[in-house]
């Protein structure tokens, strides 16, 4: 049995909040050379603020990969959310061992993303492999 048959896609729920918000904080402050160069605790309090209104806003869709036989078992994530022409999308995030057997892709609309507000790895692939799609830090408010 191949990996990718035991995921399936939901809707966020509420258990999913304390998962998602650490594992981004986490992801964006050791992953982002820019963000690590400010001091951890007023990063990680001030950006907490920055996500808690992302995630608040009632437009935006959180995706969650998770086992089919446990569907709180969570794999993977995205977040995204609508602008005036397409998709932001704001983070996506897969569990190491579940990576490169296309969670992150079925996570991420691309034909109707058009902007990414974070510069990870993830962001800077899309943005490459799509010209079409910008980076837009301050489509986050």
């Amino acid at each position: 049995m191949d990996k990718k048959d035991l995921v399936l896609i939901r809707n966020t729920s509420p258990n999913d909040k304390n998962f998602i918000l650490a594992t981004w904080l986490r992801g964006l402050y050791y992953g982002d050379s820019w963000f690590r160069e400010m001091p951890k605790d007023i990063y990680m309090a001030c950006y907490h603020a920055v996500l808690e209104r992302i995630l608040a806003n009632p437009d935006t869709l959180v995706q969650v990969a998770c086992l089919k036989e446990d569907p709180d078992v969570i794999l993977g994530y995205s977040v995204l959310a609508p602008n005036v022409t397409g998709i932001t999308l704001h983070w996506v995030f897969v569990k190491s061992a579940w990576r490169n057997i296309g969670i992150g892709k079925s996570l991420i609309p691309i034909e109707r993303t058009n902007a990414v507000t974070h510069l990870t790895k993830s962001g800077l692939s899309i943005l490459r492999k799509h010209p079409e799609v910008v980076f837009n830090p301050f489509l986050v408010s």
